[in-house]
């Protein structure tokens, strides 16, 4: 039995090997299934992974899907450890992981068109921002934990885990929190704003106003998100951007957060997908995001993390590959405003590929 892993506190990550596996019928809500599994193992430890269209969205007829997959789905863990990843791959021999090409499943010219398009439905109103993703696909037969573990190291982030599927495996390396919930305390960091790593690469990007646009939309988008759980209590940005610097690029974040006594499926139910990877206003460019995307993403900027009693912790799964029985895929993706430049936007696509061998026409 592969092993479930998912970050946890202070570099170190949730390991088990003895795990029950629950999966949300078509039949039911996300929400309803999420409260089921609350009502049932509100005390054992659980790791959890969302759909980005787990609520309320479902893709149009032309978007393909890639592979097939519950829109919700919980481990419940009945023993597992608190281990480092040098630790983890202590456990089990690792073996090199074979090599192929990432094929961008558009061409250059046809992304580049988008990124127009896009900006002439800002310029005529529809919406202020939108986030443009699309697939990469690789034919690779390598194992899907000798993978997360030979590349998880040139993806620097906190927020990393792997969960094994009967028919296909999911390698998150996310350097973004979406939601975490310790006592009444509920916060969440977006992140918006990417530049190449550089010398000088920390001072363009705060310098950058397009870069600062993007973020302060998000920021108040989820300002209103997080407003909308409570009455009594009122969101606070906490951070303004801050840079993250990761190994292959970087970015700015925030964090905004609220006091709340609501659980986890009536958060995400209000919640999700999160604002960083959808746009604003947030409604219309899920919209946008299923007439203009090609195909359905699926895990892809949905959420996976861990939660226990009434505290939980989710990253949004960006950087993140999905392992099928005839190829690997991942995807990337940018925040489209007025004054995006097209060749920019292909540059940060390509940028956000991390050291994958990439390929496009």
């Amino acid at each position: 039995m592969l092993p479930v892993i998912c970050f946890f506190e202070n570099e170190t990550y949730i390991y088990s090997t003895d795990y029950v596996l629950h999966l949300c019928p078509d039949s039911i809500s996300a929400t309803d299934f999420l409260n089921r599994i609350e009502k049932e193992f509100a005390d054992e430890m659980k790791v959890v992974q969302v759909n980005f269209d787990a609520y309320n969205f479902e893709p149009t007829k032309h978007q393909t899907r890639l592979y097939e997959n519950n829109k919700a789905s919980v481990f419940i863990l009945k023993t597992f450890e608190i281990l480092s990843l040098t630790e983890i791959a202590l456990k089990q021999k690792v073996n090199t992981s074979s090599s192929a090409p990432f094929q961008l499943l558009v061409t250059k010219n046809e992304f580049l068109e988008k990124v127009i398009q896009i900006k002439e439905m800002i310029a005529a109103g529809r919406f202020y921002q939108v986030n443009l993703t699309y697939a990469f696909k690789a034919l690779l037969k390598t194992n899907p934990f000798d993978f997360f573990l030979n590349h998880q190291a040139n993806y620097t982030g906190n927020y990393k885990a792997f969960l094994p599927f009967a028919n296909h495996s999911v390698i998150s390396f996310s350097p973004e929190l979406f939601l975490e919930k310790k006592g009444l305390t509920l916060k969440t960091e977006p992140i918006k704003g990417s530049i190449s790593k550089n010398e000088n690469s920390d001072t363009d990007l705060l310098k950058s106003a397009k870069e600062q646009a993007e973020l302060s939309m998000i920021v108040d988008l989820l300002r209103n998100d997080l407003n909308s759980l409570e009455t009594k209590s009122s969101a606070q940005v906490t951070k303004h951007r801050q840079v993250m610097n990761l190994n292959y690029i970087q970015h700015t974040y925030s964090e905004v957060t609220i006091q709340t006594e609501k659980n986890m499926p009536f958060i995400l139910e209000k919640m999700m997908p999160g604002g960083s990877i959808s746009g604003c206003p947030k409604k219309e460019s899920l919209i946008a995001i299923s007439e203009l995307e090609p195909t359905a993403r699926s895990i892809y900027t949905g959420g996976i993390g861990f939660w226990q009693k009434n505290d939980f912790k989710l990253n949004i799964a960006i950087r993140t590959f999905v392992q099928t029985e005839e190829a690997y895929y991942y995807f990337a993706g940018c925040g489209i405003v007025y004054d995006s430049n097209p060749e920019k936007e292909f540059e940060e696509l390509i940028n956000k590929a991390g050291r994958l061998n990439v390929q496009y026409k």
